[in-house]
């Protein structure tokens, strides 16, 4: 009984030392059932041995090289790609303005507080919310605000409550690119 456990505690070792330790570990139900063989038919364990070896190592070589297959399907491991652009542009979109911290630019760090603001792309072309708030490129940042103020209160969806739908749509709609363009301006 003992030579069976010094002979299974060996076989661990030899194969921890070939294949490391995490994989020896999955070994160790057969090399139990290989101890208990070597209890009841010792002798003949002990001619075979080689041959049982070769076996097991033959088996651990070949089946590393197996790939998971289920219903003869290779099984894989990616999400597949359902949306369009659109919907792309409009995740990141929504994971930018949920981002919190600030940022780094040109090696300075900035943290406004704002988590919407806190992430700005810099390669952006911003003409558009200049021309939205009717102001030059390069405006100050209370040129800004004067415009943003004077185009708010003209489109503000309060000033349209009792409008025809289509009225206060485009008012509203107005309304939401003013904000926008104010947001992305002012720093």
């Amino acid at each position: 009984m003992e030579i069976a456990l010094i002979i299974t505690v060996i076989l661990f070792f030899i194969i921890a030392g070939i294949l490391g330790p995490q994989r020896a570990i999955g070994f160790i139900p057969m090399l139990l059932v290989l101890g208990v063989l070597f209890v009841f038919f010792g002798y003949m364990i002990v001619v075979f041995f080689p041959f049982i070896l070769i076996f097991i190592l033959w088996n651990m070589i070949t089946g590393r090289n197996k790939t998971n297959t289920t219903n003869g399907r290779t099984r894989t491991y990616y999400y597949r790609s359902t949306g369009n652009a659109q919907d792309f542009e409009e995740f990141f979109r929504r994971a930018s303005e949920q981002q919190s911290g600030g940022y780094y630019y040109n090696g300075n760090y900035s943290n406004n507080g704002n988590s919407y603001n806190s992430y700005n792309n810099y390669f952006e072309d911003k003409s558009k919310y200049y021309r939205v708030l009717e102001v030059e490129q390069g405006a100050s940042q209370d040129e800004i605000k004067r415009a943003f103020r004077a185009k708010a209160k003209l489109h503000h969806p309060d000033k349209y409550a009792n409008a025809s739908q289509e009225e206060r749509d485009y008012h509203e709609k107005k309304f939401k690119e003013i904000n926008e363009a104010y947001e992305k301006l002012s720093k």
